[in-house]
């Protein structure tokens, strides 16, 4: 799945999910980044040498936290606390 999967009305349907659970997908940002040679840290295995970076669930994650922080931006200040 690459950044174009997507369904009807344009959204990624696992980072739609994913978006609810913010504390999840801050941990994928924070755990799936690149290794300094083009390949994602959290993705390596003792048999390859990782898959490139940005890996799938980075790109899912990334795009969680943008559906997040537009739904967050949609909220009007005094319901959002």
């Amino acid at each position: 799945m690459d950044r174009y999967d997507v369904s009807e009305d344009g959204v990624n349907p696992h980072a739609g999910a994913l978006a609810a659970m913010p504390e999840v997908w801050r941990r994928l940002l924070d755990s799936h980044v690149d290794d300094g040679h083009g390949r994602c840290v959290a993705c390596r295995n003792s048999s390859t040498a990782g898959v490139p970076w940005p890996c799938t669930l980075r790109v899912i994650a990334e795009d969680a936290a943008g559906i997040y922080n537009d739904e967050q931006a949609a909220i009007p200040r005094e319901l959002a606390g």
